[in-house]
């Protein structure tokens, strides 16, 4: 069942189950797909059966190969039905399941064991396209292991999907794709600073093992090791590399996702970010998601970017929000507009329109207050440029206590409950909090602008 609304268009494969809520299993948009998170349930009525390993035999199959061979069966099914293939896919974003929940946790544990859920991957692609992966607290279904979600781009014609290498940068084995370029398209993979080597059995190794390449590491015998900005640098020039060699660079880039595992080092970051990025005014939009496992010993963040050839349409749009940190509202990315990450503030913090009244805590509910908010700031930004919140294509929300889902939902309906086209959606939490406080939800979106069409 395909649901048509002139250049968009919900994707239903046949038999799958629809939530409570406003979602879609896909949009396709021109030569877009955009996949919402997949996990080995249809939302309905949590895991699926086939993905369960049975309470009398434990131990005779891993539950993440389970649930990662259901979720690809899924996929299959909605790749198939847009009029895709696995080959046309050209980002995935991968969450997986932490400890973080148990007591003991402390920033910068490796709680994920992946291996599972990478061998089918490898399974299913030919060539792993440009990926990130990433530890979270939980996930919408109880004892769910992994979500991913995944975009899509169809060629036009005279188009091919080309893998891109950087010759000089560490690789971390076979199957990986550094980026895919495709017509006016640069898509590049989450990086983060190792040489894949770290200090196991290195010669004169001491301290702690970790993943660090060489140029990170710190000794932290003295004051002023901000280990944060030697691998923030590390990461964005090994970027860069990436996308010389596919014939551009990184002041093309229209969307960075970033995700830092301590808070705390988002004032480092941002002092080389800015450096690499020196117009604030010229800057990417860019979603910065806090509180997450980066999955490699001793690395603090993790980027990737979504970046243009130089001769293609890319336009900042200004007005609706002044963003705090070095970033721009919206970009327009040829038939794409990608907002950067929202919360439910102003320049005083939490926004008292999205506040609960502290003299009356039972009245009001947070998550609706707060996600009404965003979206009321979303359509002021787009208002400025002839654009509409009907025209998202895709929402990924990140939670810091998915109890705030069933409220954030009942505003997310008013606003897209009769929407022809619903938003693909992506919904996960991370450890405890985001960066406001009080705030309860971070919004990336992203639209397609049809009038491009």
């Amino acid at each position: 069942m395909k649901i048509k609304a002139k250049q968009k268009e919900e994707i239903w494969p046949q038999g799958m189950g629809q939530p409570s809520f406003p979602y879609s299993p896909a949009v396709k948009a021109g030569n877009w797909l955009f996949i919402s998170g997949q996990s080995a349930s249809d939302l309905t009525t949590g895991l699926s059966e086939e993905a369960i390993v049975p309470e009398s035999f434990p131990y005779y199959t891993s539950p993440l190969a389970k649930q990662s061979s259901y979720l690809y069966n899924r996929v299959n099914q909605i790749i198939e039905t847009a009029g895709f293939t696995p080959s046309n896919i050209v980002r995935a974003n991968q969450w997986y399941k932490t400890k973080m929940a148990e007591g003991h946790y402390t920033i910068g544990d490796l709680t994920v064991d992946n291996k599972r859920y990478v061998e089918e991957k490898n399974r299913y692609f030919q060539l792993s396209p440009p990926s990130t992966g990433i530890g979270v607290r939980q996930f919408l279904v109880k004892d769910a292991l992994v979500e991913v979600d995944f975009t899509g781009y169809l060629p036009k014609a005279g188009e091919v999907v080309e893998e891109i290498s950087a010759p000089d940068i560490p690789k971390p084995g076979i199957g990986f794709a550094e980026g895919f370029k495709v017509g006016n398209w640069l898509f590049i993979s989450g990086d983060i600073a190792t040489d894949w080597k770290g200090n196991w059995q290195q010669q004169g190794q001491e301290g702690e093992i970790h993943a660090l390449a060489p140029e990170v590491r710190t000794s932290n015998l003295f004051w002023g090791d901000v280990s944060i900005r030697l691998q923030t640098d590390y990461v964005l020039t090994k970027l860069s590399k990436v996308a010389e060699a596919a014939g551009t660079s990184l002041e093309n880039t229209v969307k960075a996702h970033v995700y830092l595992s301590d808070p705390a080092d988002f004032v480092g970051f941002e002092e080389v970010w800015s450096k690499w990025f020196p117009d604030k005014l010229n800057a990417p939009a860019r979603a910065i998601v806090p509180n997450v496992e980066i999955g490699a010993k001793g690395c603090r963040v993790e980027i990737s970017l979504d970046i243009l050839m130089p001769n293609a349409k890319r336009e900042v749009l200004h007005g609706g929000w002044v963003p705090k940190s070095h970033e721009a509202p919206a970009i327009v990315a040829e038939d794409l507009v990608y907002m950067s990450g929202l919360m439910a503030t102003d320049a005083s913090g939490l926004a008292s329109e999205a506040r609960i009244d502290p003299s009356l805590p039972y009245v009001g509910i947070p998550g609706k207050k707060q996600m009404a908010f965003i979206l009321k700031k979303a359509q002021n930004i787009l208002s400025n440029h002839d654009l509409q919140l009907n025209q998202m294509v895709k929402a990924t929300l990140y939670f810091s206590d998915l109890s705030h889902f069933a409220g954030a939902m009942e505003a997310w309906e008013n606003t897209f409950g009769e929407s022809e086209v619903k938003p693909a959606l992506t919904i996960v939490e991370v450890n405890k909090e985001l960066w406001v406080k009080g705030c309860h939800i971070l919004a990336d979106f992203t639209f397609y602008d049809d009038k491009e069409e």
